[in-house]
């Protein structure tokens, strides 16, 4: 399909040569314009002959000469992202409660999304010429979601028609210099153990262009009825897979294979220290974001406590269970340093989605506003991921709504303690 172009920006390169919103974008110097990623590459070159289509169907031909200060001033109108195709066993979209926004029921496995977003993908709906795009455009980093190597098996897993050889997938991106950071999501009984090693054998391999793996646990909802019996991994489970890791780590020299913070808690062991993590690849995975909170915190809490003195009121953390015993550490240091405003914790439990989904970014204002008890004069600190980026929580209120209910000083602060707002 060719790009339909929504704005034209005005004193622009397109405006100067009479390019209006509505027309379609047919091609530059002969390259067919698909979407946005299309026009930013092939719109790059100092000299564009552009094909268009205006409003009425009739096509027509521009010459562009770009310069540095000018610049080519088209917008396309929105992207649709290429939906997903597979029947994960796991899927977590699959596992959401009803009758929320519908944002949250979208399945994206888009490579674009990939490139440009960092979202995870399946490479099960990229078809020959998708490859080559990814090559000659040089879209990397991918994020691609593995699981497991073996080819029955991640068939099996991801619930695809097809066969697909998924190394010989990555052999290919690979050879045309694509980095690539891979996900593996656990499942019990299923891609774990001797599969897991050989997953992370195969990932290995010199011939493969890895730029980071990382491995996390299964997650699973309450709203699993009709689906795949699955369990979470036991605390056995988890260590079992931190030493599998820390063996690929240490004797075979590989340092970019990286667990879960979930892994750690849920095997009872310390999280690793911030070196371990380099520079945070897997973070959007849940892969290193108590470490990197702290050392936020380290850096920041100077002006946090200067901060919340303003107010000389007590603080009321609020937090998932996982993250509890971090931010008590947090409120310990509040209450020694500064008499007038003591903080204490509270850890909130996950009703509905279920008591095994234990981050606070999957709270609800309903779990939250049911299980906290504040005192008269608490300032209520609320983790920022819980909101979307609309400002909106999972079960839909917004913060003038929860400031409304509360009627008190609410203090939002970012999950990674980099910001802070009040609301």
């Amino acid at each position: 399909m060719p790009l339909i172009i929504q704005d034209i920006l005005p004193r622009s390169l397109a405006a100067r040569n009479g390019i209006k919103a509505g027309d379609k974008l047919l091609n530059i110097n002969g390259h067919e314009i698909r979407d946005f990623i299309d026009l930013e590459f092939y719109g790059a070159d100092g000299y564009l002959n552009c094909e268009l289509e205006n409003k009425d169907g009739e096509a027509f031909s521009i010459d562009i000469t770009r310069n540095e200060k000018t610049p080519l001033g088209i917008e396309p109108e929105s992207y649709q992202c290429t939906s997903c195709v597979n029947n994960c066993v796991f899927c977590f979209i699959d596992q959401m409660p009803p009758a929320l926004r519908d944002s949250l029921y979208v399945k994206d496995d888009d490579f674009l999304y990939s490139f440009v977003f960092g979202n995870y993908i399946s490479l099960t709906n990229l078809n020959s010429r998708d490859y080559d795009r990814i090559i000659e455009q040089k879209l990397s980093p991918l994020y691609i979601s593995v699981h497991t190597t073996d080819s029955a098996l991640r068939r099996k897993l991801m619930g695809y028609e097809q066969d697909l050889d998924i190394m010989k997938k990555l052999r290919k991106l690979s050879r045309g210099g694509i980095q690539m950071h891979f996900q593996i999501v656990v499942v019990p009984e299923w891609n774990d153990q001797e599969h897991l090693k050989h997953t992370l054998d195969d990932l290995t391999k010199p011939e493969i262009n890895t730029a980071s793996i990382g491995i996390v646990p299964v997650g699973l909802t309450r709203y699993r009825r009709g689906l795949s019996k699955l369990r979470i991994l036991t605390p056995e489970e988890a260590k079992d897979i931190i030493s599998l890791a820390e063996e690929f780590r240490a004797d075979k020299g590989i340092d970019h294979i990286y667990c879960a913070d979930e892994l750690f808690i849920r095997a009872g062991i310390p999280i690793p220290e911030c070196d371990y993590y380099q520079d945070y690849p897997q973070i959007e995975n849940g892969i290193g974001m108590i470490c990197l909170m702290q050392e936020n915190w380290k850096e920041k809490r100077r002006a946090f406590m200067r901060e919340v003195r303003k107010k000389s009121k007590p603080l009321l953390l609020v937090t998932g269970v996982s993250a509890y015993q971090y931010i008590e550490e947090i409120a310990d240091y509040i209450t020694r340093k500064a008499e007038c405003c003591p903080a204490r914790v509270q850890s909130v439990t996950n009703n509905f989605m279920g008591d095994s989904v234990n981050v606070s970014g999957l709270l609800t204002f309903t779990d939250i506003s049911e299980q906290i008890k504040p005192n008269k004069n608490d300032v209520i600190v609320l983790p920022g991921n819980i909101f979307n980026h609309d400002g909106i929580t999972l079960d839909g209120f917004s913060q003038l709504e929860i400031k409304e209910y509360w009627q008190r000083d609410i203090l939002i602060v970012d999950p990674l303690f980099d910001d802070w707002d009040w609301i």
